[in-house]
């Protein structure tokens, strides 16, 4: 991975500094006034710093910036930078299997112009200038990362793209983003009952639940289409239901759930607790709710 930037060194060897003496979170424009840089401009690459996990930030009037344990090891030892595992380019919800080994937030003077910069591993002749990349998220920062290629070099493996948007995921376990009641179907139940139950409920997806209350599967309005046009309505929902159901524990983190949906392809999660029964749905529609400005990169 490429060394930091003659300005990104700078800014975090004064934000250390100014941690190690004052104890408490950094506000940028300290920053500013100890290396005598527009206060822009540092918040600009304090952003590009905390993409490569060297800095935490906390918004509001009492928060500020801090240093990361591997801020520390890069300023002790250029040579040690920090490596993003597994992390890959997307086009929409295709992995590309190009690995990402860098990302650099140019500095720029127009705000509305940014742009990123990867450096990557792979055959580079997948991405065409024009196309939609997503990177993330990121494992440090949780940064979804969404542009638009401007440039391919091969030679050097960079990849660079004008800066669409960029999103956070915050931390939030699952079961805080469950609806309070839950909406079952039964495996003997027709579809038309069923498609009843979706009209009235206003959803789009619901867990199939036996006599017993294990789960036996899940119904979408992808199958009840399937079964109109099959004109197969009346038939029971365990005659379309997908048995193989994609399940997350309501402990985990949102972060888990959305690298789920995007690798399964799914819009929605059974929730379950840790002995394995039934808790909840967790849909797309939740987390984009959450997480304001996701829609529209979310990649499935």
């Amino acid at each position: 991975m490429h060394n930091l930037s003659l300005t990104q060194r700078e800014i975090l060897i004064a934000l250390i500094d100014l941690y190690n003496r004052q104890k408490k979170l950094i506000k940028s424009k300290e920053i500013a006034d100890v290396i005598s840089k527009d206060e822009g401009t540092v918040r600009n690459i304090v952003l590009s710093l905390k993409v490569l996990g060297l800095i935490e930030s906390k918004p509001g009037p009492n928060g500020g910036y801090m240093p990361t344990l591997k801020a520390y090891e890069v300023v002790k030892n250029p040579s040690v930078t920090p490596v993003f595992d597994k992390l890959t380019v997307y086009k929409g919800s295709t992995e590309t299997g190009i690995k990402v080994n860098n990302i650099e937030l140019l500095e720029i003077t127009n705000p509305s112009s940014n742009k990123v910069l990867l450096g990557v591993s792979g055959e580079l002749g997948k991405l065409k200038v024009g196309e939609t990349i997503r990177v993330g998220p990121t494992p440090y920062t949780r940064l979804v990362i969404e542009g638009l290629i401007i440039h391919v070099d091969e030679e050097r493996s960079q990849v660079l793209a004008d800066l669409i948007r960029m999103v956070s995921i915050p931390k939030e376990k699952v079961k805080n983003l469950l609806n309070k009641r839950l909406i079952t179907l039964r495996p003997d139940m027709s579809l038309k009952e069923a498609a009843s139950i979706f009209y009235r409920e206003k959803i789009r997806g619901a867990p199939v639940v036996d006599d017993r209350g294990k789960i036996a599967g899940i119904v979408t309005t992808a199958d009840m289409i399937r079964a109109v046009m099959e004109e197969r309505i009346e038939e029971p929902v365990k005659s379309f239901m997908r048995g193989e159901v994609i399940t997350i524990k309501a402990e985990d983190d949102v972060l888990d759930a959305v690298r789920k949906m995007i690798t399964y392809g799914v819009g929605r999660l059974l929730v379950v607790d840790e002995q394995g029964g039934l808790v909840g749905i967790v849909t797309r529609t939740d987390i984009l709710r959450k997480i304001a400005g996701l829609e529209g990169i979310w990649g499935v």
